[in-house]
């Protein structure tokens, strides 16, 4: 028996970069056994990076060579530059990638990473799976529902699960419109439960590559609960600066409060005294992401992202 993470092929594709290195590298990898094929990303957004390469790593690790019915592609690190210094986008174009495509080929460093995925990434497959999360700085647990991929999402054990924006320039986006069948993941980031975060997210990749057939393995995954369908998501944001203090940790994401539920609170940074408080908007209120710790915030920073349950 061979493990499938043993015969991944790795192909580097050069990117411009800073003036001291010139380029960086847009590394994907392939384990190939005909159809059908999947893309799997992760760290289209730098600070989100790791969690979603762990996952990959470790749903990989669960597969035999001989359960590989299809094929595979990898790209664990999609936005190289980004990750380097754990931001959601590039320093060189402060571009986001998610927001970028399809790309240029002539363009700046995000606009070439796009085109690339395009072009050496989307290529010939028939499933995209674009690993999100939290990041550095919050925690998150939902998945977007998109037209065609409901049964896709639906192999996460994701709690919440939501409509999907129409945005042709996201990379799931792009390639709907391309007629490939797509999910987009938000789970996990930086806290004390990261490593179950991406068992979680190693199971979901896991049960999706049986559900589509390119995996079929000796033993079946596990049933899962389905996850709660919700409105259209809200953004709860500072008015003004100051110290963000955290009223609920991160044990709290995916669950459901009530409404006035305390969430957090801003304060002044010398005085001390409480400028604004985030409280839940709704009778039932989704907590989709949250910031765990201690932190400084510009006004307008995304604090919360809430929803309410559909009945």
């Amino acid at each position: 028996m061979a493990q499938l993470t043993t015969k991944i092929r790795w192909h580097k594709h050069p990117i411009p970069a800073t003036s001291a290195f010139g380029y960086a590298d847009l590394t994907i990898g392939d384990v190939s056994n005909g159809s059908p094929r999947m893309l799997i990303t992760a760290g289209i957004h730098g600070d989100e990076g790791p969690w979603g390469a762990w996952a990959i790593q470790k749903a990989l690790e669960r597969i035999d060579e001989s359960e590989l019915q299809g094929s595979i592609r990898i790209i664990p690190v999609t936005n190289p530059l980004a990750m380097q210094v754990d931001k959601r986008n590039a320093p060189v174009d402060q571009l986001d990638l998610n927001r970028a495509f399809a790309g240029n080929p002539t363009g700046s460093y995000t606009e070439q990473v796009a085109h690339m995925l395009v072009e050496h990434g989307l290529a010939d497959v028939d499933y995209v799976i674009d690993l999100h999360g939290g990041g550095s700085w919050c925690v998150n647990a939902f998945v977007f529902e998109m037209d065609g991929g409901r049964d896709l999402s639906l192999s996460f054990p994701a709690p919440f699960i939501v409509k999907a924006p129409s945005r042709d320039v996201t990379l799931t986006g792009y390639a709907k419109s391309k007629g490939l069948t797509v999910a987009a993941v938000e789970m996990g980031g930086r806290s004390q439960f990261e490593a179950a975060w991406s068992d979680k997210i190693a199971d979901g990749l896991f049960r999706a590559l049986v559900k589509v057939g390119i995996v079929n393995p000796k033993t079946q995954p596990s049933e899962i609960d389905a996850p709660i369908p919700v409105e259209s998501t809200s953004v709860l944001r500072p008015m003004s600066g100051g110290i963000f203090m955290p009223e609920v940790e991160a044990s709290y994401i995916g669950k459901i409060v009530e409404k006035d539920t305390l969430l957090g609170k801003l304060i002044h940074p010398m005085t001390q005294e409480t400028i604004e408080e985030f409280r839940a908007p709704f009778d039932k209120t989704a907590l989709m992401l949250l910031r765990p710790f201690v932190a400084q915030l510009e006004g307008g920073a995304m604090t919360y992202v809430v929803s309410q349950p559909i009945e």
